[in-house]
């Protein structure tokens, strides 16, 4: 029987993780693991898992904050030594329906395990809206596999890491979420690099909840300002990302941070000169960014 685990990053959101376990819990589909991966919380999340705890239910302290692409990185590492065969990736604000993960396993069985990664529809708060945070990239091309689409699967290049179903064994090859983008981009970098092995898909009917205070991306002109320093990691993160895609992104980036400069200046309502000098150094650290991909390993685990 093919392992399942779900695996859950988490810092410091004590009462979202306890929602988004007890979501896990009540999923139609039982026949999975869940792995908490703690980037240090220091909010009680600990003790707070230890009532769930159990042999359905496991628990990893990082020690330090990894931030979420550490979290992911250690996450996964830890499914495929343990010979999972399957990881359902997702942040703590995560709500799954009940038939989230039944929806995945039914495509995983019609694709006949062909795909890298399946994306489930990220909603809002709402239940309603979609989440403009993680929407997918459709590939231009998806009409090619309109069977796929009767089946409620459609092609996409990259997706969240808000409800990952990923192929292990595909993992395997590529490597493990690089863990020096701490966060930002963590996600669609690696997402990217599975589906050139094989494609990846977005599950119209696996569908979660992303518990976000606002219905907003990572935007720097509007993001708050006690935010702003993270668009660094934003800036330089996908500057990395338009490298690996060829010349042509490589060559656009810099008028994109041009454009973002002149936005900020005319659209920003304050914190125009910290906005300016975080994708700046965001921009130069870019430039030089080229950090190692990861590998782990597991006898257990076969590419079919």
């Amino acid at each position: 029987m093919e392992k399942i685990v779900a695996v859950v990053v988490t810092y410091n959101r004590r009462e979202l993780l306890k929602k988004n376990i007890e979501a896990l819990l009540e999923q139609e589909y039982k026949e999975f693991d869940i792995l908490i991966v703690d980037n240090a919380s220091t909010d009680g999340t600990q003790e707070m898992v230890k009532k769930y705890e159990g042999d359905k239910l496991k628990y990893i302290n990082t020690g330090k904050n990894l931030g979420g692409a550490g979290g992911f990185n250690f996450g996964l590492r830890q499914a495929i030594e343990q010979g999972y065969h399957y990881a359902w990736l997702m942040d703590d604000d995560t709500i799954p329906t009940k038939t989230a993960l039944a929806s995945l396993i039914q495509k995983a069985n019609y694709l006949k395990n062909e795909f890298s990664f399946l994306g489930s529809l990220v909603k809002w708060s709402d239940n309603d809206s979609i989440c403009k945070m993680n929407v997918q990239i459709i590939d231009p091309n998806w009409l090619h596999e309109y069977k796929k689409f009767e089946k409620g699967l459609i092609h996409v290049e990259r997706s969240s890491f808000v409800a990952c179903y990923v192929n292990l064994g595909v993992a395997k090859q590529v490597g493990l979420p690089i863990s020096k983008f701490f966060i930002y981009g963590d996600d669609w970098e690696y997402t990217i690099r599975l589906g050139k092995i094989k494609k990846g898909y977005l599950d119209f009917d696996s569908i979660v909840i992303h518990k976000m205070k606002e219905n907003v991306t990572a935007d720097i002109v509007t993001i708050p300002k006690d935010r702003i320093s993270r668009c660094y990691y934003n800036f330089r993160n996908t500057f990395y990302i338009s490298k690996k895609l060829g010349m042509l992104e490589t060559l656009k980036y810099p008028l994109i941070y041009i454009m973002w400069m002149v936005k900020i200046l005319i659209k920003a309502k304050n914190g125009r000169l910290r906005r300016m000098w975080a994708i700046t150094k965001g921009f130069i650290a870019g430039i030089f960014f080229n950090p190692k991909i990861e590998y782990a390993e597991s006898k257990e685990i076969e590419v079919k």
